[in-house]
């Protein structure tokens, strides 16, 4: 299903615009997306004014976007190593089963169905100042156009789950909202991703600053959740990959621990260390610590550090547990010496250049959140400090 609306082009060249009338912000349009017979989301434009003493000729912008209708929400990652929309590569199908898992396992969250999510994704600016050549329909550099995301359409007629996408055709100025996937699911799907609205005690004054609701901590439940890759630098190259397992214990009767930790993906290496105890672990820095090119090397000829393999080396460092099956133990997930030892060291190749770099490990505890921040990475041969 397409539906598209046609508005002012998006002009690239000045020749262009001025061969042409560039009509003014289009009427909304209505778009069902999931095909059952009601209005998922809505083409709409609104307009900015602008009164800046420094640009006395122009006045503001038009903006074009899509807004979520009530009763529909789109499915964002909601992790400490990732806050973004979630999204589907162009081959993968839509895959409910993993959803509902990812969901389950605190990875994924809706955005508030009872609220409108809004996706601005064209612009024009207006005022005596705006020439006419410069007049003309423009990328807001959101770049939201291109992405699969995924929404989810309750209503009375039943709930589905869809894969969509924004088209911005350029330079004829028109949006496209391709529907790619549709499922329908049970209705109540997803349900633990949804918003959780905080509210204050009865008593509380409605202004009180001092007394913000707190938000309750995320309870990862136990059990062996999807991976989750992680891209370090932003630059669309996943380095880790956060996953969890069952470590049985033989002979017990299928108890055992489920395990969360980081792993290094291909290109990745994590920097280790057999300096505590004679055992390899990982090597940390602190604060107050700086890793110079002279102390990696003399460690890396001494053999007393070593980068793990990058190219696939099977690497599990092991950063949470949580027991399973064990009479008397505490049913909540704790943390291993490694998470909260140090700032983990790391090394990987970004825009064609090796960096070195230093992670934070995220962790909440019982709750069993766990994440990577990085803090500072350096080309490889400069001094690597933690800031």
């Amino acid at each position: 299903m397409i539906l598209t609306l046609a508005f002012a082009p998006l002009l690239h060249t000045a020749h262009a615009q001025a061969d042409r009338i560039i009509p003014g912000p289009p009427p909304d349009e209505y778009v069902d997306v999931t095909g059952d017979g009601r209005a998922d989301l809505l083409i709409t434009t609104r307009t900015i004014h602008i009164s800046d003493p420094e640009q006395p000729g122009y006045l503001g912008k038009h903006l074009l976007g899509v807004r979520t209708l009530s009763g529909n929400a789109i499915l964002m990652w909601n992790t400490p190593s990732n806050q973004r929309w979630y999204t589907l590569e162009d081959s993968t199908r839509l895959d409910t089963g993993l959803l509902a898992a990812r969901i389950h396992f605190k990875q994924l969250s809706w955005t508030d169905e009872d609220h409108p999510t809004e996706f601005w994704l064209l612009e024009r600016p207006f005022g005596p100042a705006i020439t006419k050549d410069q007049d003309g329909w423009y990328g807001t550099g959101d770049h939201h156009d291109g992405l699969t995301l995924v929404m989810r359409s309750a209503n009375e007629r039943g709930t589905s789950v869809a894969a969509f996408e924004f088209e911005l055709p350029y330079p004829h100025g028109r949006v496209t909202i391709k529907t790619k996937h549709v499922v329908h699911v049970p209705n109540g799907y997803g349900e633990e991703g949804d918003l959780i609205v905080l509210k204050r005690e009865p008593e509380e004054p409605p202004f009180d600053f001092g007394h913000e609701p707190a938000e309750p901590q995320v309870m990862v439940p136990p059990g062996v959740a999807p991976d989750e890759v992680v891209d370090i630098h932003d630059d669309e190259v996943d380095d880790l990959v956060i996953r969890s397992m069952d470590e049985h214990w033989h002979g017990t009767g299928g108890s055992g621990y489920y395990v969360r930790g980081i792993s290094p993906l291909p290109g990745t290496a994590i920097l280790m260390t057999n300096t505590r105890w004679g055992t390899w672990g990982p090597f940390t820095l602190t604060e107050v610590d700086e890793l110079t090119p002279e102390h990696l090397t003399i460690g890396l000829k001494s053999g007393t550090m070593r980068w793990t393999a990058s190219g696939g080396e099977r690497v599990f460092i092991e950063m949470l547990r949580h027991p399973h099956g064990m009479d008397g133990a505490a049913t909540e997930w704790s943390a291993t010496p490694a998470a909260s030892a140090g700032y983990l060291v790391y090394r990987t190749t970004s825009h064609g250049r090796v960096h070195i770099g230093a992670m934070e490990i995220v962790y909440s505890l019982p709750g069993g959140e766990l994440g990577v921040r990085p803090q500072n990475w350096v080309e490889e041969g400069q001094v690597l400090e933690v800031r």
